[in-house]
C-alpha cells in the first residue's frame, strides 16, 4: 500500500511539474517552422473542396485577391465574421484552390476578458514563410456556445491540419466553460 501511494506521489509530481514547465516555456519562434514560398499563379478558389467554401465564397475570394499568399509559403488565410467577437477562418491553398476550415477556428471568439492588446497586436499573427500561426482567444469546443480557456495559442500547419504546439494562459476566462 506504501509503495502504490509513493508512486502516486511520484507520477502526481512529475504531471504537475510538466503542466508548470509547458506553461513557463517560451513561445515558438515563427523561424522555427519553416516555409517555402510558391511563386506561381494562385488557383481559383475550389468551391467544392469544403461545404463553407461555398457559403464564404464571396469574402474569401476577396480576401485571396487582395491578400494574396500571406502563410505557410503557399496558403491564404482567410477569415469571416460569425456575430460579435465570433469569427471562422479558411486556409485556401494557392497551388490547388482547396479551402481547409480548421475546426478549432470554427467559431472562434475574441471575447477573452481582461487581456489588453499591444499595440499593433492582432488575433491571428501568421507570417508567408512560416508554419506558425499565433492566435488570441478561445477556440469554440461545442456546438452549444461553449469555449475553450483563453489565451494565446501556436499552432503548426502541417499536412493539411493545424496541431497546437504551444498555449500561454492570458485573460480572464482561464478554464474550458463546462458542459
Amino acid at each position: 500500500m506504501k509503495r502504490t501511494q509513493s508512486f502516486l506521489g511520484l507520477v502526481l509530481l512529475f504531471s504537475f511539474q510538466s503542466i508548470f514547465f509547458a506553461q513557463n516555456t517560451p513561445p515558438p519562434s515563427f523561424e522555427k517552422y519553416p516555409a517555402d514560398v510558391y511563386a506561381g499563379k494562385p488557383a481559383p478558389l475550389n468551391l467544392r473542396s469544403h461545404r463553407l467554401a461555398r457559403m464564404f465564397r464571396t469574402s474569401i475570394r476577396e480576401q485571396l485577391h487582395e491578400e494574396g499568399i500571406n502563410f505557410a509559403g503557399h496558403y491564404t488565410v482567410a477569415v469571416m465574421g460569425c456575430g460579435t467577437g465570433c469569427s471562422i477562418a479558411a486556409i485556401v491553398d494557392a497551388r490547388n484552390g482547396r479551402a481547409y476550415f480548421p475546426q478549432v477556428f470554427e467559431g472562434w471568439t475574441s471575447e477573452i476578458g481582461d487581456y489588453q492588446f499591444s499595440e499593433g497586436e492582432d488575433i491571428r499573427t501568421f507570417r508567408v514563410n512560416s508554419r506558425l500561426i499565433r492566435v488570441v482567444g478561445r477556440p469554440r469546443i461545442s456546438a452549444d456556445e461553449r469555449w475553450g480557456a483563453s489565451g494565446i495559442y501556436y499552432y503548426e500547419w502541417k499536412n493539411n491540419q493545424l496541431r497546437q504546439v504551444h498555449f500561454s494562459p492570458a485573460g480572464s476566462y482561464l478554464r474550458a466553460d463546462r458542459p
